[in-house]
C-alpha cells in the first residue's frame, strides 16, 4: 500500500512538472500589450498610454509606427526605453503622455507586430482602447442665481455692413487655401533637382544646410521643418545605400537597413530620429529646442558618418 501510495505521489508530481514545462513552451513567439492609466477624462487631463512588445531573441519582427495612431491627441511628452533581455526574449517599452481638448469619444486603434515564424508570414495586434472625453463639470460654489437674458435688440444695417459680412470670409478661406498652397509648393520645391556629378553624402549636407538657412523653427513651422527633415534622411539613405525607402514605413525601413547589414549604430540613429519625426508629423507633439537641436546635429552626423565610409570604400576601390 505504501508503495503504491508513494509511486502516485511521483506520477502527480511528474504530471505537474510536465504542465508547467509544457506552459512554458506553448509562450508565443512575440506579444504585444497597450494600456492606458485612464479611459475616462475631462478636457486638458493627461494620459499614460503604453505599449510593450516582446518577442523571442531569434525572431524577426517589424515594429509599428505608433505616433501614426495617436493623432487626434497631443502628445506632451514620451519615452522609448532601452530594450531589456529577459530569458532569451527582447522587452520593448514605450510611455506617451498624451492630451486633447475636445470632448467626445476617440478610439486608439489597435497595433499590429508582423514577424516570420518557420517562413510564414504572422501578425498580433493589441484591442483597440476607447477614450471618453467630458467637459469640466460644475462645482458647488458655482451661483445657481443668474438672471435671465433679456430679448435682443434689433439692430439695422447698412447694405455696406452685408457686403463685408460675405466677402470677408470669402477673403479669408481664399486666403487660407494660398497660403497652403504656398507652403506646399515651398516643401515641394525645397528637393530641386541636384546635379548627377554630386553624391548623396554632398547633396543630404547641402539640403540640411538650405533647411537650417529657411528659419522655419524661429516661425513656428516646426511640423514643415521636421517634414522635410524627414524627407533629407529618407532620401540619402536610398541615394547611399540604394534601398527604396520613400514609401516605407520608419518600422520597414529599419528592417530594410538592418537586411542590408548597414552598422547597428547607425541603424538605430536613423530608427530614432524618424521616430522623432514621426511624432511631430502625425501626433502634434512640439519638441522643446534642446531635442530639435540634437535631431539635426544627428543628422548631420549621420551623413557624415556613412558618408566618410563610402569615401573611404572609393579610395581603396581607385586604387586598385
Amino acid at each position: 500500500m505504501k508503495i503504491f501510495l508513494r509511486l502516485s505521489s511521483y506520477i502527480v508530481i511528474l504530471l505537474l512538472i510536465s504542465t508547467f514545462l509544457h506552459s512554458k513552451q506553448v509562450k508565443p513567439k512575440v506579444i504585444i500589450k497597450s494600456s492606458v492609466d485612464n479611459s475616462k477624462i475631462t478636457i486638458g487631463d493627461k494620459i499614460n498610454y503604453k505599449v510593450i512588445v516582446e518577442y523571442a531573441s531569434d525572431t524577426q519582427v517589424e515594429l509599428p509606427d505608433i505616433a501614426a495612431g495617436l493623432s487626434a491627441f497631443e502628445i506632451k511628452d514620451y519615452k522609448i526605453h532601452k530594450p531589456k533581455k529577459k530569458k532569451g526574449r527582447i522587452i520593448l517599452e514605450n510611455d506617451y503622455l498624451i492630451t486633447t481638448f475636445t470632448t467626445g469619444e476617440y478610439l486608439i486603434p489597435s497595433i499590429t507586430v508582423k514577424y516570420v515564424e518557420n517562413g510564414e508570414s504572422k501578425g498580433t495586434s493589441t484591442i483597440e482602447l476607447k477614450i471618453f472625453v467630458e467637459s469640466i463639470k460644475s462645482s458647488d460654489s458655482d451661483k445657481d442665481d443668474i438672471r435671465d437674458i433679456k430679448s435682443p435688440i434689433h439692430i439695422y444695417h447698412s447694405a455696406l455692413f452685408y457686403i463685408f459680412l460675405f466677402t470677408l470670409p470669402l477673403l479669408a478661406l481664399i486666403g487660407f487655401f494660398g497660403y497652403q498652397y504656398y507652403k506646399n509648393r515651398e516643401i515641394k520645391g525645397f528637393f530641386t533637382k541636384q546635379e548627377p556629378s554630386k553624391t548623396a553624402g554632398e547633396i543630404a549636407l547641402e539640403q540640411l544646410e538650405k533647411l537650417k538657412n529657411m528659419n522655419l523653427i524661429e516661425e513656428g513651422r516646426i511640423k514643415d521643418y521636421y517634414i522635410i527633415l524627414s524627407e533629407i534622411i529618407r532620401r540619402y539613405i536610398e541615394g547611399r545605400y540604394n534601398i527604396q525607402v520613400l514609401d516605407r514605413t520608419t518600422g520597414e525601413l529599419f528592417w530594410e537597413m538592418k537586411n542590408a547589414r548597414i552598422d547597428k549604430k547607425v541603424v538605430t540613429q536613423v530608427k530614432d530620429l524618424l521616430e522623432d519625426c514621426d511624432l511631430v508629423k502625425f501626433a502634434k507633439y512640439i519638441p522643446p529646442s534642446d531635442i530639435i537641436e540634437k535631431n539635426f546635429n544627428t543628422s548631420v552626423n549621420i551623413v557624415n558618418v556613412t558618408n566618410s565610409t563610402q569615401n573611404a570604400v572609393d579610395s581603396i576601390r581607385k586604387a586598385n
